[in-house]
């Protein structure tokens, strides 16, 4: 009985390798057709067979008999501390994760793969390696440009914020130097035939004193901005035989690789931004780009900034002199006033085409500043031409039709904020006017609506004052502070925080307006404790 029992297992222990044959016979055959490096492992972790003719980063004398799976795929003399095909063998479930081939130092997808005998159990694993090389190179580099974005954008806000310049730059050195991973980024300003670093990252860890490495970061600089290059930048590695290479300051600090792109334009530049790093890099167009993205943003800040100034010199000048308001006002509509609708023009196009968030978002701001610009612009222009005019030509007619219309082009913003308007007005109201009067009504209700809370509530009321009509309008806002009262009327003059603010041009047009009508302007308190009545008096048609 006992010599029938092993009779019989033999039998079967020879079917089955015939069997075990026919499916090597059928994985060699479908192995060899894929271009991936394909793995079958035992549970002794050796390799029954595989697709080695396509892999030529295993030795020939490797690739005879059945290998170790650690000693011909991961170049280990021992099973590696996490393994995963011992995980498979024991769970019978399939396993993926990525590494560095050392066989070709290539991303690789691993997919581990259960083989399953008859009773249930795992006899082998499928080890599939994938070359996800080029697309992890693509992912990181939409990564790097989606951060570069990232940045760029956010230094672009802040510039159009009107962030402090200093603290703009310094900013920007720190985004670069993280984004970049490099150890060294400035910003260094051309001042004459020299340079003065006004920012930057890693440089002031320098033990040296300044006078000693000066001359090098000038060298530095200069070199980049006067070079006979016919590039806006440039892009330099470790050569041993340029200039780069040759400075002593980069040799103190071990760099071998730097960039530098040219902030301004290339006539007059302001000076340069570069990076520096000890690690030999080449950079690539999209560094190069980002990194000019952020000078060009600085750029504008510049720009802004000196257009700031200059239009504080023109307002000082103005108070010196009557004849400069022509010239001043030339500026605003011609110089100022035209670029700035040129830029509502296509902001207003981007926004319509645009679809991503964050530059809609961007582009959201650019739009509310630049109108914001062209009201105070618009809003100087008609301050400055007022001032010039002693005699306006005025006409008897009823101002109650020139109320009711600013009325109603304001309604829509009170409904906006839901605000409860009441006027009590019947008319008529004959006076003797001009129609730039229906800028006195605007600037009064907007103002109003502008600091009413939501839900709150403004009224107009007009009343007899002897010879004069008495125009108030009443809201229930923050109120204007005693102190600040005379003052919100003067031109460019507004109140302190926490009360009225603005361009400190409104109140000052309707001021002007007023007095040239005979009438007077004032503000009191409103009597429900919170608040402001705003009012201003017209001369009646019968009293001229």
């Amino acid at each position: 009985m006992k010599v029938i029992r092993r009779i019989h297992i033999s039998i079967c222990d020879t079917k089955n390798d015939e069997l075990n044959n026919i499916k090597l016979s059928i994985l060699k055959k479908t192995l060899s057709s894929v271009q991936d490096l394909i793995v079958v492992i035992d549970r002794d972790m050796r390799i029954v067979t595989s697709n080695w003719k396509n892999c030529d980063s295993v030795p020939a004398n490797v690739k005879m008999g059945h290998p170790l799976c650690y000693s011909c795929l991961m170049k280990q003399v021992k099973p590696c501390e996490s393994c995963r095909l011992l995980e498979v063998f024991a769970t019978g479930e399939c396993c993926k994760f990525e590494i560095e081939d050392p066989l070709d130092n290539k991303t690789k997808l691993i997919e581990l793969s259960p083989l399953f005998d008859d009773d249930g159990s795992v006899s082998m694993v499928v080890r599939h390696a994938k070359d996800i090389s080029d697309c992890k190179t693509i992912e990181n580099t939409l990564k790097m440009r989606e951060k570069q974005q990232a940045v760029v954008a956010k230094l672009g806000q802040e510039g159009l914020a009107g962030a402090d310049l200093d603290e703009l730059m310094q900013e920007s050195v720190r985004l670069v130097t993280d984004t970049l991973g490099v150890e060294y980024c400035r910003i260094m300003k051309k001042e004459k035939d020299s340079a003065v670093m006004v920012a930057g990252v890693g440089w002031e860890k320098d033990d040296n004193s300044k006078k000693e490495s000066e001359n090098s970061k000038n060298d530095i600089v200069c070199y980049t901005l006067y070079s006979d290059t016919e590039e806006d930048s440039l892009i330099r590695e470790n050569r041993s035989q340029d200039k780069f290479n040759g400075l002593s300051l980069l040799k103190e600090h071990g760099i071998v690789s730097g960039m530098d792109v040219t902030i301004g334009s290339r006539e007059d530049p302001y000076g340069v931004m570069n990076v520096h790093t000890t690690q030999k890099r080449v950079f690539t167009k999209d560094d190069m780009h980002f990194m000019q993205s952020v000078a060009n943003v600085l750029a504008e800040a510049l720009s802004r900034k000196e257009a700031e100034e200059n239009l504080k010199r023109y307002a000082n000048q103005l108070e010196d002199a009557n004849h400069l308001k022509v010239l001043f006002t030339d500026i605003l509509t011609h110089d100022l006033l035209n670029p700035a609708n040129i830029i509502r023009g296509f902001t207003e196009e981007l926004i319509i085409i645009e679809d991503e968030d964050s530059k809609q978002n961007l582009l959201d701001k650019i739009h509310k500043n630049n109108e914001r610009m062209i009201y105070m612009i618009e809003s100087a222009s008609k301050f400055i031409k007022l001032e010039s005019v002693d005699d306006i030509k005025f006409e008897e007619q009823d101002f109650l039709p020139v109320l009711e219309k600013v009325v109603r082009n304001l309604s829509s913003e009170m409904n906006k904020k839901d605000i409860h308007f009441d006027m009590k007005a019947t008319g008529p109201y004959p006076s003797f006017i001009n129609p730039i009067i229906e800028e006195v009504f605007l600037n009064m209700l907007s103002n109003a609506i502008k600091f009413t809370p939501p839900k709150g509530r403004i009224s107009i009321v007009i009343s007899d004052a002897m010879d004069k009509w008495k125009v108030q309008v009443t809201d229930n806002g923050p109120g204007i502070n005693n102190s600040d009262k005379e003052m919100i009327f003067e031109r460019f003059r507004r109140a302190e925080k926490g009360s009225i603010k603005g361009s400190g041009l409104g109140l000052a047009i309707a001021k002007r307006i007023v007095e040239l009508h005979g009438g007077e302007i004032g503000v009191e308190n409103n009597s429900i404790g919170h608040g402001s009545v705003f009012w201003f008096t017209i001369r009646k048609a019968s009293c001229l």
